[in-house]
C-alpha cells in the first residue's frame, strides 16, 4: 500500500468557499425580499394551512397508527373551521379521513395490516348509508342537493370504519381512548377560555349571542354551535365519570377532566346537555354501585366537582340560574326555541305521513321549508330539523329508521354482555365509558342533531372497536 503524504493532497481553493458563501447570502436576501413582497401584496392565508398539512402528513407516516388516531380525533373536534373549496365548505375532518383512508389502503395492499372482518353493525351502517342514497334518488324534491348531502353524511361516517380497522389491540384501544379524553378535555378548556376572554375583553371569538336570552353568550368553542358544544362536553363528562368510578385507583386526572368538561357544558347553555349529565351520570353511578363497592370518600369529589362547576358558571354568568330554571316543563312551554322545535317536528310529521316508507332524501327538510322571521334566528334562511330520529324517518322513511334502530340495538346487546362480565378489564371499562358517551348523543340529538359531524362517528367507531377487543379478550379467558 502506498502512503500518501499530506503534501500530495489537494485542498479546496479558499476562494471557492467565498463564492459559495456569496451565493447563499444572495439567495437568502432574494428569498427574504420575495417573502416580504408577498406579505405586503398577497393574501397568505394559505400558508398556515399548507404548513399544517405538511406537519399532518409527516405525523401520519412517522407515527402509525397513533398519528392517524390523533389527527382523526382532533379534526373531528374542530368542525367550526372550514376551508372553502369551490362551492364546498370542506372541514379538516374530511381531509384527514381521506388521508387516513388512503394510507390504510396502502397498508392493506402491502399486507402490513390485515383487514378486519366486517360485523353486523358495519353492514347495518352501510345499509343505512345506502338507504340515504336510494331515498335521495327516488323521491327527493331536489335530487342533486340530497345526493350531495348523502355524500357528506357518508364522509362524516367514514371515521367509524377507519377506527375499527386501525384500533386492533387492547394497547391501541387504551391509547386511543386516552387520546380522545385528552382531546375532549382540551376542547372543553378551549371553550372555557373563549368565555373568559369574552368576560375580560368582550371578544366574541368562540361564543354565540342569543337575543332571546338578553344577549347572554353561549360557548361553542371549536364546535359548530353551543348546543352541540354542550353535547360534546357532556359526552366526555360521563366518560371521565365512568373511568373515575370504575378504576381501582381513583386517578385524579379523571376527576379533573370531569370538572373541566362539566364547566364547559354549563357555559354552553345547552339544556339537553345538562339533562343528559344528570340522567346518564346517574346511570353510570348506579352501574358502578351495583358492580363495586364505592366508598363515600370517592363519591364526595364527584359531588364537589358538580358544585364547583355550578358555582363557577353562576359566578361568571349572572343569568345562568334563570337558564337552569327554564329546564322545567312549565318554563319550556313559554320558551321560543322549544315551541319552534315542536312546530318543525309537526311539519316533519306531515311529510312523514305522505312519504312513510322511504322518505324524501337526506336533509330534504331544509329544501321544503324556510326559517321564520324571528329575530332570534337572523341570518338563517332554511329550516333545520333538530331531532335526530324524526330526521331519519323524514329522510329515509321507516326502512331507514328500522336499519338504524337495529344498529343501536345490536351495539346495546353486545355492550350489555360485556358490562355483565364478572372480570374487570381495561377493555370492559372502555366499553362502559364509550357507551355512556353514545347514550348522551342519542338523547341530546333529539333536540339538536350533530350526526353529520365526524366526532359522533368517532365515538361510535371507538365503541365498536372496544366491543370487538373486549369480546375477543373474554373468549380468550374462557378458552
Amino acid at each position: 500500500m502506498t502512503n500518501l503524504s499530506s503534501d500530495s493532497l489537494i485542498s479546496p481553493h479558499p476562494g471557492g468557499w467565498e463564492v459559495w458563501h456569496r451565493v447563499e447570502t444572495s439567495a437568502a436576501v432574494a428569498i427574504g425580499c420575495l417573502a416580504l413582497y408577498l406579505a405586503v401584496t398577497e393574501s397568505l392565508g394559505w400558508v398556515p394551512v399548507a404548513l399544517g398539512a405538511i406537519a399532518a402528513s409527516v405525523l401520519l407516516f412517522v407515527s402509525w397508527p397513533y398519528g392517524a388516531i390523533l389527527e382523526l380525533l382532533i379534526a373531528a373536534s374542530i368542525p367550526r373551521w372550514i376551508i372553502p373549496v369551490g362551492s364546498w365548505n370542506a372541514k379538516a375532518e374530511h381531509f384527514v379521513a381521506a388521508a387516513v383512508g388512503l394510507i390504510l389502503l396502502v397498508h392493506l395492499a402491502t399486507q402490513r395490516l390485515e383487514l378486519k372482518a366486517l360485523r353486523r353493525v358495519d353492514f347495518l351502517l352501510l345499509a343505512f348509508l345506502a338507504m340515504n342514497f336510494f331515498s335521495s334518488c327516488i323521491d327527493s324534491p331536489d335530487v342533486s342537493s340530497t345526493l350531495r348531502w348523502a355524500l357528506l353524511l357518508t364522509v362524516a361516517v367514514t371515521p367509524f370504519f377507519l377506527i375499527e380497522q386501525v384500533v386492533g389491540t387492547g394497547e391501541q384501544l387504551r391509547k386511543a381512548v386516552s387520546i380522545w379524553l385528552w382531546v375532549g378535555s382540551g376542547g372543553a378548556l378551549f371553550g372555557i377560555l373563549c368565555f373568559l376572554s369574552y368576560v375580560a375583553f368582550r371578544t366574541d371569538f368562540g361564543v354565540t349571542f342569543f337575543g332571546y336570552l338578553d344577549f347572554i353568550p353561549g360557548v361553542h368553542g371549536s364546535l359548530w354551535e353551543p348546543n352541540i358544544f354542550g353535547s360534546y362536553c357532556t359526552c366526555f363528562a360521563v366518560m371521565f365519570l365512568f373511568y373515575f368510578l370504575d378504576s381501582t385507583k381513583k386517578n385524579p386526572w379523571y376527576l379533573a377532566g370531569f370538572l373541566i368538561t362539566t364547566v364547559g357544558g354549563m357555559l354552553s347553555l345547552a339544556r339537553q346537555g345538562w339533562i343528559c349529565l344528570v340522567a346518564v351520570g346517574s346511570l353510570v353511578l348506579l352501574y358502578n354501585l351495583r358492580r363495586t363497592k364505592i366508598r363515600v370518600k370517592h363519591l364526595a369529589p364527584v359531588v364537589v366537582s358538580v358544585l364547583v362547576a355550578l358555582v363557577a358558571g353562576v359566578t361568571v354568568m349572572n343569568d345562568l340560574s334563570d337558564r337552569v330554571a327554564s329546564v322545567s316543563l312549565s318554563a319550556a312551554e313559554e320558551d321560543p326555541t322549544v315551541m319552534r322545535r315542536v312546530g318543525l317536528v309537526a311539519l316533519a310529521m306531515q311529510d312523514i305521513q305522505d312519504h312513510p316508507v322511504i322518505g324524501l332524501g337526506t336533509s330534504s327538510f331544509q329544501l321544503l321549508y324556510v326559517a321564520d322571521n324571528d329575530s332570534s334566528y337572523q341570518g338563517v334562511d332554511k329550516a333545520w330539523l333538530g331531532s335526530f330520529f324524526f330526521g331519519i324517518v323524514h329522510d329515509t322513511g321507516l326502512i331507514g329508521m328500522a336499519l338504524f334502530l337495529w344498529l343501536i340495538l345490536e351495539l346495546a346487546r353486545r355492550t350489555w354482555r360485556v358490562l355483565a362480565a364478572p372480570v374487570r378489564t381495561p377493555a370492559r371499562t372502555a366499553v362502559g365509558a364509550l357507551a355512556a358517551g353514545v347514550l348522551v348523543m342519542l338523547i341530546a340529538y333529539q333536540f339538536t342533531d350533530a350526526s353529520t359531524l365526524a366526532f359522533t362517528w368517532v365515538q361510535f367507531g371507538l365503541l365498536a372497536a372496544a366491543l370487538r377487543i373486549a369480546e375477543s379478550s373474554s373468549a380468550t379467558l374462557r378458552a
